[in-house]
This record gives C-alpha cells, sequence and structure tokens, in this order.
C-alpha cells in the first residue's frame, strides 16, 4: 500500500513516487526514493551500511562511493549538507539516521496535491518514455538511450531533471503536467531504424501554452556506437535552446528576478551571444546581482570567477591589479560552499588556469572529469590548461574531446581557436587550418579564432590570407593591441601577426586623414 510520510514542510509520497515541499515537487532518482523511504519508515534508529546494501541494493555488492554518492543526493534534496545534518545525520562508525520526527499519514489521497501556482518555475524537464517505430529490437535501446538523456541533460546548470513516473507518462497534455507537478518542459523522442541508419525525431514543448519550440531529426550510420553518437547530436543541440528556454521561464512571473534567474540569464546570455566585452560586462553585472540576492550559491561564484579570469586573459575585461586575486578569492570561496560538483569544479579550474594557476587547476579538472565524464567545457579547459603547459599532444586530445561531447554555442568558437593553435604546435598544418576555419563559423564577432586563423595561415607560409584573417579579426576588434595578439599565439608568431595588424591599422588611418 502507499504510503505518505511528512516531515517540516516536506512530503514523501510512495504512491505517486514524489518528494515535495509544500506544493513543489523535487526530482529525485528511484534509488535515493528508495533510500529516503527506509529512513522515513525508521525515524531515529540508525541504518548499518549492511542494511542500506540490503534494503536499497538489494544486497548487490556496490562501492563505498556508490553507497556515499546516494546519501550525498537525498542530502541535497532536503537541502542537508555533509556538516548541516538536519535530517540525515551520520553516526561515525555505525551507520546513517533520519534525525527528525516524521508523521506517517498512511496512503495518499487521491487529488490531496494543493495546486502550484501560476508564475515563474524552477526549469524542471521531464523526459517521456521513447517511443520506437518499426524495429522491435529498438524497445532495450530506447530505455537506455532515456536514462542516458536524462543523466547528460543534469550537466546544464540549474535544470532540474524529473524523476520517471507513471502518472507523468500517462498525461498527454503538457500544461496538466506543469499544473500537477510543476514540469516546465518535456522531451520527446521517437526512434527508428531506416535502412542501415537510425534516426532520432526530438521535440521539447513548453509546458505553459503546451507549444512546441524545438523539434530536429538527427541520424547516424548503424553500427558500433551508434546510440551515444545519435544522443551526442541530438543533445549538443537541444542544450543551447533548452538554456534559452531556462532564461525565459526564470524572468516569468513579474516582480524583480532572483539570484538563479539572474545567473541563468548571464549564462544564457554567453552560450547564445557570444564571447564579447559587452556580453561579458552584462553578464558580470547580473552574476553579481546574484551573488548579492543570494550569497551562498556556489554556482554563482564559479561563474564570477570564470568570466574574470577569461577576461583577464583575453582582454575583453579591463586589465587592473585586483582581478587576479578576486578570482582567487572567488575560486576560494567556491571550494567552501561545494567541492564535489563536477560543473562547479570544471568552472573554476578553468578560471584558475586562465590566470596563470596551471598546477592548481590541473587536478581540479581531472576530478571534475573523473565525477563526470561528459563534462564537456572541464574537458577543453583540462586541454587549454595543457596548451599552456605545452603538452600538445594532451592539449589536442582533451580539447578535441571536450568539444565533441559540448554544446553547439558560441563557446565551440573559443575552444576551437584553441584546438587550432594545439595542432598548429604539433605541426598537424591541416587539422590547424580546419579547427580554425570551424572556429571562425561558430562566432562571426570574435577576434580570437580569426587570430588562430591569421597564425596558420603565416605557417603555411599564406600571406595573402593571413592578411585576410587579420582584417577580419580588426573588423571584430579595431583596437587590437600587440599584447593580446601575443597572448593569444604567443611570441614568435604573434610578431608577425602584429606585423600584418599594424601595417593594416596604419593603411586604415592614412585612407581616413588620420594620425597614428
Amino acid at each position: 500500500m502507499a504510503k505518505v510520510f511528512q516531515f517540516g514542510d516536506f512530503t514523501l509520497d510512495t504512491g505517486a513516487f514524489e518528494l515535495r515541499r509544500g506544493p513543489v515537487i523535487i526530482p529525485v532518482e528511484p534509488l535515493v526514493l528508495e533510500l529516503l523511504t527506509l529512513l522515513l519508515e525508521q525515524p531515529g534508529v540508525v541504518l548499518s551500511r549492511d542494511r542500506l546494501v540490503e534494503s536499497v541494493w538489494g544486497g548487490r555488492i556496490v562501492s563505498e562511493s556508490t553507497i556515499s554518492t546516494a546519501i550525498k543526493w537525498a542530502r541535497k534534496a532536503l537541502g542537508d549538507t555533509g556538516r548541516e545534518q538536519k535530517y540525515i545525520r551520520t553516526i561515525r562508525g555505525r551507520g546513517i539516521q533520519f534525525a527528525v520526527p516524521v508523521e506517517a499519514a498512511g496512503a495518499a489521497a487521491a487529488g490531496s496535491r494543493p495546486p502550484i501556482p501560476e508564475g515563474a518555475m524552477q526549469p524542471t524537464i521531464y523526459v517521456r518514455p521513447f517511443e520506437t517505430l518499426g524495429d522491435g529490437g529498438l524497445d532495450q535501446l530506447s530505455r537506455a538511450l532515456r536514462i542516458r538523456t536524462r543523466s547528460i541533460l543534469a550537466r546544464i546548470p540549474l535544470l532540474r531533471i524529473a524523476s520517471s513516473f507513471p502518472q507523468a507518462d500517462q498525461l498527454a497534455d503538457p500544461r496538466e503536467l506543469r499544473s500537477r507537478f510543476e514540469i516546465t518542459h518535456v522531451l520527446e523522442v521517437r526512434l527508428q531504424r531506416t535502412g542501415d541508419m537510425l534516426t532520432a525525431d526530438a521535440a521539447l514543448t513548453e509546458t505553459r501554452n503546451g507549444l512546441q519550440i524545438w523539434a530536429r531529426q538527427f541520424a547516424t550510420p548503424a553500427g558500433a556506437g551508434e546510440q551515444e553518437i545519435l544522443l551526442h547530436k541530438m543533445i549538443r543541440r537541444l542544450e543551447p535552446r533548452m538554456m534559452q528556454a531556462m532564461a525565459t521561464e526564470m524572468q516569468t512571473g513579474g516582480g524583480e528576478p532572483g539570484a538563479r534567474a539572474n545567473l541563468m540569464q548571464a549564462i544564457a546570455l554567453l552560450a547564445l551571444k557570444g564571447w564579447h566585452r559587452t556580453t561579458f560586462i552584462e553578464a558580470t553585472d547580473l552574476i553579481e546581482r546574484a551573488i548579492e540576492q543570494e550569497p551562498d550559491l556556489a554556482l554563482s561564484h564559479a561563474y564570477l570567477a570564470l568570466l574574470k579570469a577569461l577576461g583577464h586573459r583575453v582582454g575583453l575585461l579591463r586589465d587592473d591589479d585586483t582581478i587576479v586575486p578576486s578570482v582567487i578569492a572567488a575560486v576560494d570561496r567556491v571550494l567552501e560552499l561545494e567541492s564535489q560538483d563536477s560543473t562547479i569544479l570544471g568552472l573554476v579550474g578553468c578560471a584558475l588556469a586562465d590566470v596563470g594557476q596551471v598546477d592548481r587547476a590541473l587536478p581540479i579538472l581531472r576530478k571534475a572529469i573523473e565525477a563526470n565524464p561528459q563534462n564537456g567545457h572541464a574537458k577543453t579547459a583540462l586541454g587549454s590548461a595543457f596548451l599552456m603547459k605545452r603538452d600538445y599532444a594532451s592539449a589536442a586530445r582533451y580539447l578535441s574531446e571536450g568539444m565533441d561531447c559540448s554544446p553547439v554555442d558560441t563557446r565551440r568558437s573559443v575552444w576551437g581557436a584553441a584546438l587550432a593553435l594545439a595542432w598548429l604546435a604539433l605541426g598537424e598544418l591541416d587539422n590547424a587550418l580546419e579547427a580554425a576555419k570551424n572556429a571562425c563559423k561558430e562566432d562571426d564577432r570574435l577576434y580570437l579564432p580569426r587570430l588562430a586563423l591569421a597564425a596558420v595561415h603565416l605557417v603555411r607560409k599564406d600571406q595573402v590570407n593571413a592578411a585576410a584573417a587579420v582584417r577580419e579579426c580588426l573588423r571584430t576588434k579595431p583596437d587590437l593591441s600587440r599584447e593580446e595578439v601575443v597572448c593569444v599565439v604567443g611570441e614568435g608568431l604573434g610578431a608577425g601577426v602584429w606585423a600584418i595588424a599594424h601595417a593594416l591599422m596604419d593603411r586604415g588611418a592614412e585612407e581616413a586623414g588620420r594620425p597614428r
């Protein structure tokens, strides 16, 4: 029989497979829900590791890290931490216990859930069971891909992933998912084999008005690794659209935007409009406002460190003596608040590398990748760090891997420029040229990939195209300085690129009748 447990302002309903805080559903994985149920059934009782394994994992052999991770996510769902153990308390050497009184309310009453107020909601996506057409052998693959899709989408900052439960699958109208379960977006995927191709038709729907806001078909040749290839093709295109939708959702509802809405707006601004001086300044202002509103949100401090560090490195923000100390202070604050989250570790590791603390950055970035091998930002940041260490083979490897599993947005322009320079240092001129050209295509207004392209042309002894690349660079950044050129392409190549830029600047000044 379904049970309902109430404690504080939380309700756990085993019949609905959900944990709520007031009217708001808190998405948790089924295993975490089982762990919470076990604790709630015996409040105050210390449960040993063996008891947890027997009841939650069915007696299977599991590692200590697996158990610790489940406990961590259970705590996170309740707002607990390892230090502040209000609900789930660790009794050293014995086990864990649920530390607050619990009221067992019996079976869930149909229709008893309070209505959810309309307005801005925490972005929450529900991935429906994948539909299959034709080949019955796709059923098992579809279930595996659904789980992997949810897992990879979890890397998007501030996005909640709703656990699967039958009630949601039975609702055809997406607006009901919003009103009953506070789900803001729904992803639907249809799989099919056509000849020797595996195809997926994906569609994203917002639940406020039930409108489809994105749809696209993806295909890959059948064979080894087909599902992973197809999956990454789909999510790399879905992720930027999802971030834009999240920013819209969090700005809806009237009133002053909260800390997370301001942070999400900044993240979407950078991903969709590019890494430019104006967007950096606007995004930095939004993040600093978010920190004022919610000082203990680690993600805000991590993004602030990243923006200041990268802006300092490539001249997108004004240079002054306070930037590097403020970046290090922000990183230290982040690691006080959260030292395990892969996304946050990737951001702060990248920030440290950008201000020259590469040796400190390397273990942080490796830890981020170990925690989540799909963390493309951490992989590209690690590649960039190896570029600074002049380990060009490792740089090319991690930059390539990171870009393969990263969203298709303007960040790829920065990473592609770094990849071009790594290939160039390895003497792989064709790969360097292809990477630099692709990086330029990703963002029409960023000067970094155009500097990389000019450097590649110079090494190839193609003065005409080198000059054309520098001319494009000056179009995007008319105030280009020698220091910025050297910072990107190095002292040796920088001298040649700057000579071209300086000559073009002089010629432009003469044509305009301005003194240089």
